[in-house]
């Protein structure tokens, strides 16, 4: 049976090959700085090793006294406010729409108090989401506003808006436009930018051997991930290992294992900045490839409920969908050879002290009933709308269950 991974390395052959040919380059004398001018002409950008190293540099630049307050809109990856904590912050959660993926600024209004230094606000599975309102908000009570924007790349047009502190763009090994490693980011304040610099300049530089390295693991993943590999490697952890999803989960992950803080403040290698700097000649090519596909998956899913989908602007990273039963319609899809899966590397924001504001329950709602289902451009259109048919008829039948239970019930 063939099977269909949820994500593959959004790199073509051709790029890899250049990728790990930048591995044996000499290192380029000016550093990043070409890559940082290519990516933001008005000399506001700046490279890094990921996003979370970025977020580090400019939490350390800040240099906040311990217990200030920073904001996460409530549903976003792990190691976020784990920096944030680790930099001595207080961590306080904006919660979300379970459906839209946005908050509600007069929400963030009265979570922000004077001791509040930051909102980071993140865009959901690709979508661009709405951020006036809270940054207005933000601003207008002297508080920085930061995009995530990580999983929101459209290429290198837009790099968040103008009037945002800072937007961070991630190119990490399952990230659209991937280099298998690194982050960009436009710093608004010069100040805060060449104190984020000093900084940097203090750090280790990767190796081109680790560059090499993440190359050749991923490059390996992708090749077990087409069709005719994947389908046994799937049924043989699920045989013999504690299963196919927790295997690439693990996988898959771009900073795993302990020692978060030693293995971000690094400077990105040459080899690296080279990558960068080829996907952002790329342009918006590898976004407006995902778009058809993922239109006709979202058709064939009939009334589902799509998180983020609704979104005037979207480059599909992830497609999810809500269910009642997220672990029966995962596991009803794996028997059919589609790797679906729950979480990934997400996490709900929970407030460092309770009593900071009413609990996230909307994104508790939306980790807790996603399931992503396994879209990618290269799937061709009939097994799109096979996925698309099995989503829809399990989906039916266990809603069909909840109002035979609740008629029951009642």
């Amino acid at each position: 049976m063939r099977g269909w991974a949820n994500k593959r390395l959004d790199m073509s052959g051709m790029a890899w090959l250049r990728a790990v040919s930048a591995c044996a380059q000499p290192d380029l004398a000016e550093g990043a700085s070409s890559l940082e001018q290519k990516w933001d002409p008005d000399g506001a950008g700046m490279a890094g090793l990921s996003v979370r190293s970025l977020f580090d540099l400019w939490l350390r630049a800040q240099r906040w006294p311990p217990g200030d307050r920073i904001v996460f809109t409530a549903l976003t990856v792990s190691d976020m406010p784990y920096i944030a904590r680790a930099n001595g912050l207080h961590v306080v959660a904006l919660d979300i729409d379970p459906v839209t993926g946005e908050p509600d600024a007069d929400a963030l209004a009265d979570l922000i108090d004077e001791r509040t230094r930051a909102v980071v606000f993140a865009h959901l599975f690709g979508a661009r989401a709405q951020t006036d309102a809270a940054r207005q908000v933000a601003h207008a009570n002297g508080v920085a506003f930061v995009e995530d924007c990580a999983e929101a790349y459209f290429g290198p047009h837009w790099r968040g808006h103008p009037n945002s502190d800072m937007a961070l763009f991630s190119f990490g090994p399952i990230k659209s436009a991937t280099a298998v490693g690194g982050g960009l980011a436009r710093v608004a304040d010069a100040s805060v930018r060449e104190e984020m610099r000093r900084l940097a300049a203090a750090m280790p530089t990767q190796s081109r051997a680790d560059q090499f390295q993440r190359l050749a693991k991923f490059g390996l993943l992708n090749v077990l991930a087409w069709p005719g590999a994947f389908g046994p490697l799937m049924r043989m952890l699920d045989t013999v290992g504690p299963g196919h999803d927790a295997v690439i989960q693990r996988l898959t992950r771009g900073f795993p294992g302990p020692g978060l803080l030693s293995r971000i403040r690094r400077r990105p290698s040459s080899a690296l900045v080279r990558t960068l700097g080829d996907r952002l000649d790329d342009g918006d090519n590898p976004i407006r490839r995902r778009i058809e596909p993922a239109n006709r998956l979202i058709a064939g899913l009939g009334g589902a409920c799509i998180p983020t989908s609704q979104a005037e602007e979207h480059s599909y990273w992830l497609v999810p969908v809500l269910a009642p039963d997220p672990s029966a319609l995962v596991d009803n899809l794996a028997a059919s050879g589609f790797h679906a899966t729950q979480g990934r590397s997400f996490a709900v924001v929970e407030h460092d002290d309770p009593d900071d504001g009413p609990p996230p329950e909307g994104a508790r709602t939306l980790f807790e009933h996603a399931v992503f289902l396994p879209f990618d451009p290269v799937v061709p259109g009939p097994v799109l709308d096979s996925l698309a048919a099995i989503v829809r008829a399990e989906l039916e039948r266990q809603h069909g269950a909840e109002s035979r239970l609740s008629v029951s019930m009642g």
